[in-house]
């Protein structure tokens, strides 16, 4: 029961905690002259920001593994679990609704911390173009879940959500733009 009063609480908890737990910073031991002159931002590495984004980016493209899984498990995860199949669905629900939630948030949080670190850095179009589709893949993303959506918004917004290509887009242009920089 205590995952349960844990995942009533806001997913902005859950992104603060994730955010928290993250390496923010690779770690040496040399004391560089060059370090000195390195962007931070509220005194975190701009860089550093940079490989959480990344790792938020990857956690939340997760997804590509879950949604399958999810599907295959409602329809043979009561049976090879030996349960109930009314019960077991209601609790892998309840799983899914609760990464969902999980998903949106740290898509957001991905999307803010990877601009924060391009606007640090001073990026190259490349980059900004793939920062500008992560963007809109998680502004369709929250359309598609805000409640106060008109229908019609929310239908075309899980359309440009849920086409894969534009999250191709964007991890093929952060990749090239990030090759051109480095």
């Amino acid at each position: 029961m205590i995952l349960g009063n844990v995942t009533n609480r806001s997913p902005l908890l859950w992104l603060v905690l994730l955010m928290l737990l993250l390496p923010t910073a690779l770690a040496d031991d040399d004391d560089d002259e060059e370090d000195d002159d390195e962007a931070k931002v509220f005194g975190v590495d701009a860089e550093g920001m940079g490989d959480a984004a990344m790792w938020l980016l990857v956690a939340t493209l997760a997804i590509v593994v879950w949604r399958p899984a999810f599907k295959w498990l409602r329809k043979n995860g009561a049976e090879l679990f030996n349960q109930e199949p009314r019960p077991f669905k209601q609790r892998l629900s309840k799983v899914n609704r609760w990464y969902m939630r999980a998903h949106n948030w740290v898509g957001f949080g991905a999307a803010l911390l990877g601009t924060v670190h391009g606007w640090v850095l001073e990026w190259h179009w490349t980059l900004w173009a793939g920062t500008g589709a992560m963007w809109v893949v998680a502004l369709s993303g929250s359309a598609m879940t805000w409640g106060k959506s008109p229908r019609f918004v929310k239908r075309n917004a899980r359309l440009l959500h849920i086409s894969r290509s534009l999250s191709i887009v964007a991890v093929v242009l952060l990749l090239v733009g990030h090759g051109l920089v480095d």
